[in-house]
């Protein structure tokens, strides 16, 4: 396969977990970097990195609906990504109402080979090609960064990103550009309760250097989960999670046991919630991110 196109390879990184069919403000602002991407594609230039910006704050809504058939269908093409079942349909408020979710799954090999490049070359004390200088600006405006890079890390990389403009003008120019100001106007009404739900741990507190947008998805899964052991509560998500068409593997991050369901971690949590005053017992998946 030939090397990936900026818009291509930014498509790979934040298209994943993103719900097929319908509209939201997370997918919004990566169709908005989409086409920013295929612009800045004719070389980076200052002219260039203006239209850029022009054009992800213009896009229409129709516009980018048709860039969204577009660059799925040739990654679908070249089997580098794929419709899944949506993990938001496992849980409990969805499954039981039989609607039809589906989202988008980035081939596993590419996803993290594309993702762990970037940090590399990031973190790492070495140069970045200009290309890598373009897919980190795009997933900075699209509130992707907090999925590849931890609070810490987000630092470093603030500052060799800072540290690079002060050598480089253009990357300058397109350091200091930006389009994300302009995406809460598309924000969408579906599911918008169930984002409300839960409130995810692991952002809390945490000082963030760059925007970010809640992404992933945290789930709650009935189930029995009185007198069984941690290991028996973790093999029955894991095996529920399969059956609903969910790529599931057990992994250790630090010290901490997780689930890498596709191309997330989460952590699982045993909960009670109560539907109608009745206590229901189960586990809640939180997403982990980096």
């Amino acid at each position: 396969m030939e090397e990936l196109t900026l818009s291509r390879q930014y498509a790979i990184l934040a298209l994943d977990g993103q719900d097929s069919l319908h509209d939201s403000l997370a997918k919004s602002a990566v169709l908005r970097a989409v086409a920013a991407a295929l612009v800045l594609e004719a070389g980076l230039e200052k002219e260039k990195v203006e239209e850029a910006v022009f054009t992800a704050k213009g896009l229409k809504k129709r516009e980018a609906k048709k860039l969204e058939n577009e660059i799925v269908l040739f990654l679908k093409e070249e089997d580098l990504l794929e419709e899944v079942p949506d993990i938001l349909g496992c849980d409990i408020n969805y499954y039981t109402a039989g609607l039809e979710l589906k989202a988008y799954r980035s081939e596993k090999e590419t996803y993290v080979t594309s993702k762990e490049g970037l940090r590399k070359e990031l973190l790492e004390e070495q140069e970045p090609q200009e290309k890598t200088i373009l897919l980190l600006w795009l997933l900075r405006e699209s509130g992707c960064l907090h999925e590849l890079f931890s609070a810490l890390e987000q630092e470093k990389v603030q500052e060799k990103m800072l540290a690079l403009t002060l050598q480089n003008e253009l990357y300058k120019l397109v350091w200091e550009a930006q389009f994300h100001s302009s995406l809460e106007s598309l924000s969408s009404n579906f599911l918008k309760a169930k984002s409300n739900l839960f409130k995810n741990p692991f952002l809390q507190g945490i000082n963030l250097a760059f925007p970010y947008l809640e992404r992933r998805k945290a789930i709650f899964i009935d189930m029995v989960v009185l007198n069984t052991t941690v290991m028996n509560r973790r093999e029955q998500t894991i095996n529920f999670l399969k059956e609903m068409g969910q790529q599931v593997e057990e992994m250790k991050k630090g010290e901490m046991a997780v689930l890498k369901i596709n191309n997330a971690l989460y952590q699982i949590f045993p909960m009670t919630k109560r539907y109608s005053m009745v206590p229901v017992q189960g586990v809640y998946l939180v997403p982990i991110y980096y």
